[in-house]
């Protein structure tokens, strides 16, 4: 062990630059430490679940005196965090080698390049690349990974961008959590209707890819068209590993698109209503053209308490047309329907603000996910990330806000302006209606209380604070 390089991965305290509070959990990088282990003694410092100063962090890199650094940003709106990050490993070990990957580097390799303390980035899957690339480092081996990487070559930077995908994940190794305190992940969890019911709770990535191809969606550039999924047998193990070494008593599935391959999510649920595990969950961002009753029967008899459904639009032409979606209204009526009959706790996923759609059209959103009855409703504003086919219709269109710093981007920011709406009004319209309809009834309020496991008055600072966040 004493001989072997240092590797320090860090995951960037998001409030630095961000201002939110994200719970990162590093599920993705604990897949990937057993991939480099063997070559390197790996540690994490994460800044952001202990929430460290700048300052702070640049002291418990120089303590453990890394020869590389890998910083892990999930987000564009938080690649100024990663920035600071690699800019402090530098400060206290100038000869230290920086990899950037996540979200960000894969979307937009050129803005993360920019920083002069970003050595290396990761396009696409880390598993893929991160090993190949640590050899190279390491002087294991003699070139460069083909594939998934940019750097600076002479001065000039070089883009070799992700063609091939992991097509087995059964032979991605179970997360080492042992270079964390699992509890700090599993103990405490932002305030919000999907948050978990039980403690401790765990996370799982069991598939990658999607097929689908939304408009406003990342993922098909990420992570492909091309669902690649666990097997279920290797599912039910995690699970069971999770339950045996952690104890956890809720589970969150990460998964892009869970329900895609549905006679292989009927088996995962019926593998896990045999076991009666004492283990509930929740199923987040969930197509709601995959749904059925069997589905949703399955889900509830495997202790499943809450699932968020993503309609996206009143409005079949947007759906078609613009989003690019195959939502049947009628359908995602019924499902929703019968997914709070049968006790599931429903949150309804709604997106407003796109090139070609008319005012009109964005009332009907505003309609639909009042009149379904959902016990909760998210509303938001189109995002046009680079890499998604929004972004090129935006550009086609000249519909982004004039003199628009792509650096602006994120989620919950409004860009887009167009002959029907400015993004001032959508901005407003958007925090209004989404106050109006989840808090509008002493019993909407106390459900959603119960659901965030709360106290009327702190929800009511938690509506308060929002609405004067996305009003400001």
């Amino acid at each position: 062990m004493a001989d072997k390089k240092k590797f320090l991965m860090i995951i960037p305290n998001q409030r630095w630059c961000a201002g939110d509070e994200w719970s990162i959990h590093p599920y993705g990088i604990c897949v990937m430490i057993p991939l480099i282990k063997d070559m390197c003694h790996v540690e994490l410092l994460d800044a952001n679940v202990d929430n460290l100063s700048v300052e702070e962090a640049e002291a418990r890199i120089g303590h453990f005196a890394p020869d590389l650094v890998g910083v892990s940003v999930l987000s564009d709106s938080h690649r100024e965090s990663g920035f600071l990050a690699c800019e402090a490993a530098k400060r206290v070990c100038p000869n230290v080698i920086t990899i950037m990957g996540g979200v960000f580097v894969t979307t937009r390799p050129e803005r993360a390049m920019s920083c002069s303390a970003v050595d290396y980035g990761v396009i696409g899957e880390g598993e893929y690349v991160l090993p190949k690339l640590v050899s190279f480092i390491l002087g294991h081996t003699s070139s460069l990974p083909e594939q998934g990487i940019v750097f600076r070559n002479n001065g000039r930077l070089e883009i070799r961008p992700q063609t091939q995908f992991i097509e087995n994940l059964d032979e991605l190794p179970l997360p080492d959590y042992s270079v964390l305190d699992f509890s700090k992940y599993s103990m405490e969890f932002r305030k919000e209707v999907s948050a978990p019911r039980a403690i401790p709770y765990g996370k799982m990535v069991t598939s990658r890819g999607c097929p689908v191809g939304c408009c406003f969606c990342e993922v098909e550039y990420i992570a492909g068209k091309t669902i690649r999924s666990m097997s279920p047998e290797r599912v039910i193990t995690e699970i069971q590993w999770l339950i045996d070494s952690y104890g956890i008593r809720w589970l969150e599935f990460l998964d892009d698109q869970l329900l895609g391959k549905v006679n292989r999510f009927k088996t995962i649920l019926r593998m896990m209503i045999e076991r009666d595990w004492d283990l509930q969950w929740s199923a987040h961002n969930v197509s709601v053209f995959f749904l059925d009753e069997e589905i949703l029967d399955l889900m509830k008899a495997s202790k499943c308490l809450f699932t968020s459904l993503a309609i996206e639009s009143g409005s079949e032409r947007v759906l078609r047309e613009i989003i690019r979606k195959p939502v049947k209204l009628d359908h995602a009526r019924r499902m929703a329907d019968y997914a709070r009959k049968i006790g599931l706790d429903t949150c309804g996923l709604f997106v407003i603000g796109f090139p070609g759609e008319t005012w009109d059209e964005i009332r009907q959103t505003i309609k639909l996910a009042e009149d379904i009855g959902f016990d909760y409703v998210k509303i938001n504003i189109a995002a046009p990330f680079q890499g998604t086919k929004l972004y090129d219709l935006a550009k086609e269109t000249n519909s982004f806000i004039p003199g628009l710093d792509l650096d602006r981007v994120g989620w919950g920011e409004a860009v887009i302006s167009t002959d029907e709406f400015t993004a001032d009004q959508l901005r407003i319209l958007r925090a209004m209606e989404w106050d109006r309809i989840n808090f509008g009834t002493a019993e909407k309020r106390e459900n959603i209380a119960r659901m965030m496991s709360i106290p009327l008055e702190e929800l009511q600072r938690i509506r308060r604070k929002t609405i004067n966040l996305h009003l400001s």
